[in-house]
């Protein structure tokens, strides 16, 4: 069966426990659902809960933000926006986790969205997340019961980068993933770092989704 789906991952907080509005960051999805369409997949979204996601860090001035809120087809695709089980996941040939703060919550904790990853990893698909978007890795686990980040070269937003808005999340991503046994690095804060590690691509940070993007133009389906 062809692998020609490809998943944008996209966290279903509209507010956080505090009040704090929520929403996943627009510009994780843009950049990267362009790239994985101009490369011929079919893209996606799904989330924890059904509808249309809270959406935050829009610039408009942003060519590639604006082509994205620009799109009849991919504004009705959010519309439509499905939980992972609703998936066929053989179908599935690339998985994209977008940040946003309401991540932290919400992304680890979804069993159907962890298995959907390893499924996927399983099956020789491609995963790729940036900023907080990387906590959806926290529970994934390979067939022999690993973690599915132990050891693998990665990045994620980083402490010094959360201290530095006052970000309080659930837990401290960098910490945990460094304790299941990830080879975690970042740069300095908001400086672009991209890490590949086979088929994972990480980014730490929303500079860094130039890059990032244009390594997932590359993916091919399968």
């Amino acid at each position: 069966m062809a692998r020609t789906l490809a998943v944008v991952v996209l966290t279903g907080l509209h507010k956080l426990p505090s009040g704090v509005k929520a929403g996943f960051w627009l510009p994780d999805a843009a950049y990267t659902w362009l790239a994985l369409h101009s490369a011929g997949w079919r893209v996606v979204a799904v989330s924890t809960r059904e509808g249309r996601p809270a959406q935050q860090g829009v610039d408009r001035s942003d060519p590639v933000q604006r082509g994205f809120l620009g799109d009849p087809g991919i504004l009705r695709a959010l519309e439509e926006t499905a939980r992972p089980e609703s998936l066929d996941a053989d179908r599935v040939g690339v998985l994209v986790f977008a940040g946003g703060v309401g991540a932290l919550w919400d992304l680890p904790g979804d069993r159907c969205l962890a298995e959907l990853t390893g499924h996927v990893v399983s099956g020789g698909g491609w995963v790729a997340a940036c900023c907080q978007g990387v906590a959806a890795l926290l529970n994934v686990r390979l067939p022999n019961g690993a973690p599915f980040v132990k050891e693998r070269r990665l990045t994620a937003f980083s402490q010094h980068e959360e201290q530095i808005l006052g970000i309080r999340g659930p837990l401290q991503l960098q910490k945990e993933l460094a304790g299941l046994g990830a080879r975690y690095s970042s740069n300095e804060p908001f400086r672009p770092h991209v890490v590949r590690d086979g088929r994972l691509i990480t980014g730490q940070n929303p500079a860094s989704l130039p890059k990032l993007s244009r390594l997932l133009t590359r993916l091919k389906t399968t």
